[in-house]
Parts: structure tokens; C-alpha cells; sequence
């Protein structure tokens, strides 16, 4: 009976000492991991692809606020020429807007780009 005993501490034991070390195993590569991810935050590449996935989702709002624009006016109403006018009036305004944000969309990314492209590296 002694050793039946003696023999289950022991497996037991292993048993904790092992998962004791998986544990700690498990907290080193998250620190790892933590780290590789810092590193990856705070380079240039990493910076860039944030800085076109932004300007990527501001062009594709843009694109869509025009496509939306030109549909407006399909109207299966009939309408009087006035208010045929007036829709026409409100889209050409709508329109004008949207390529004025475009277009200071793309100022502000080529300005960014040319500061980006002074800086030396080093």
C-alpha cells in the first residue's frame, strides 16, 4: 500500500509541476507576442497602412455619396418642372460638395506624402 501511495504522489506531482510549466511557457510567448506586437505598432510600414486604409475607407464613402446622388433623381413619380428643377438644382449642389470634399481629401493626402517624403531617415 506504501507504494501504491508513494507511486500516486508522484503522478500527481508531475502532474502539477507540468502544467506549472505550461503555464509559464504560455506567459512567456504572450510576453513575446506582446513585444513582437509593440514593435509592429510603431514601425513606418505598419503607420502607412493605417494612414491608406483611412484614406481607402474616406474614398469609398465618397463613392458611394456619389453613386447615392445620381440615383436620387430616378424617380418613378411623375413630377411637375418645377420640382424636376429644383432635384436637379439640389443634385448638381450635392454634387459640387462631394467633389470639394474629394478634392480636399486628396490635398490633405498629398501634403501628408510630401512631409512624409522630406523627413530623412535614419
Amino acid at each position: 500500500m506504501l507504494y501504491v501511495s508513494l507511486s500516486l504522489c508522484v503522478i500527481v506531482s508531475t502532474f502539477l509541476v507540468g502544467r506549472f510549466f505550461a503555464a509559464k511557457t504560455r506567459l512567456v510567448e504572450k510576453d513575446i507576442e506582446d513585444a513582437i506586437a509593440r514593435k509592429l505598432s510603431t514601425s513606418s510600414l505598419n503607420v502607412e497602412l493605417l494612414r491608406l486604409k483611412e484614406e481607402n475607407g474616406v474614398m469609398r464613402n465618397l463613392l458611394i455619396d456619389m453613386v447615392e446622388n445620381e440615383a436620387s433623381v430616378a424617380q418613378a413619380a411623375p413630377q411637375t418642372p418645377d420640382q424636376k428643377n429644383r432635384a436637379m438644382n439640389a443634385r448638381t449642389q450635392r454634387r459640387r460638395e462631394i467633389f470639394g470634399e474629394a478634392v480636399f481629401a486628396l490635398q490633405a493626402g498629398n501634403v501628408q506624402s510630401t512631409a512624409r517624403n522630406l523627413k530623412i531617415n535614419g
